[in-house]
């Protein structure tokens, strides 16, 4: 259902399974062709800390669900009012952003994939610690 391999990367086996399980969940149009998930922990809006929201965007390509992008959002200080992205994971044109960098780096770099793994453990960590207490699929299209 949901693609493991982007080029030279694969996605880890236990978000894949994650994602999987979780698109089972759902009903889904079968003419939708966008989904959006979004992983909040509600608090993190009240206090500025603790856990990021994220969201995970897919595309519909034949009969396989195709990991658009992996995106966690911030506060970028405690003055501002709004999330904004902190780190993007471009999985289908290979690229990331990483708001403290300078700018688009290439995403099949070592260092990036690192980053890409680390991170994803410890998005699944707090999966199943169950810290985010809003899960949500949007069909965008």
């Amino acid at each position: 259902m949901i693609e493991q391999h982007y080029g030279e990367l694969q996605l880890p086996l236990a978000l894949h399974h994650h994602l999987e399980k979780l698109l089972s969940c759902y009903s889904i149009r079968e003419e939708a062709t966008r989904l959006a998930i979004n992983y909040r922990a509600s608090d993190y809006y009240q206090t500025k800390q603790g856990i990021h929201p994220v969201e995970i965007q897919l595309k519909k390509s034949d009969e396989r669900w195709l990991i658009v992008f992996i995106a966690s959002f911030s506060f970028i200080d405690t003055h501002h009012k709004s999330v904004d992205v902190e780190l993007y994971f471009h999985l289908i044109n290979h690229w990331c952003y990483q708001l403290d960098s300078d700018g688009r780096c290439d995403l099949l770099h070592p260092s990036v994939i690192d980053l890409l793994h680390s991170w994803i453990t410890a998005f699944l960590r707090h999966i199943q610690q169950q810290r985010f207490d809003d899960i949500s699929l949007t069909v965008l299209r």
